[in-house]
């Protein structure tokens, strides 16, 4: 009988170990942010005329080969109207850089809601991070 209860109080020892390192592990994983990110942003403005103007700047944890914003989208009431690519825009993304910031602009229709989701890229030595952010949405002037 005693010798039952030993193995249950050592069973019951194991797992709580177990238990103990799984927390342990899974808590420095979510903890652990991006090699190659550092942070990233974006904005979206109104200007005149139904001018909108979507920005962005990302920062990399160093000198990165490939670092910006690979795609834009622009979204009016909520439809997709526009998708700007870095392959055929100018200045959506840099090299040899740790920040790199861009803008581009959409010719908007006054008094039409406008909101735009931008894909950050940082990449070096053949590896690299995505990130999305949505912008808050602006009314055209």
């Amino acid at each position: 009988m005693v010798e039952t209860k030993n193995k249950a109080i050592r069973l019951i020892a194991i797992a709580l170990i177990i238990v103990f390192m799984t927390s342990i592990t899974i808590t420095v994983a979510s903890a652990r942010g991006s090699i190659y990110i550092e942070k990233y942003s974006c904005a979206i403005s109104a200007g005149s005329n139904g001018k909108v103007t979507v920005s962005f700047s990302i920062t990399g944890s160093s000198k990165m080969d490939e670092i910006g914003s690979t795609k834009i989208t622009i979204y009016e009431n909520g439809t997709l109207v526009k998708t700007y690519m870095s392959s055929n825009t100018t200045g959506m993304m840099g090299s040899g850089k740790v920040i790199h910031a861009g803008t581009v602009t959409y010719s908007g229709v006054k008094g039409k809601s406008y909101r735009a989701i931008v894909t950050f890229k940082c990449g070096k030595d053949g590896g690299y991070d995505n990130r999305l952010l949505e912008t808050y949405s602006v009314t055209a002037k």
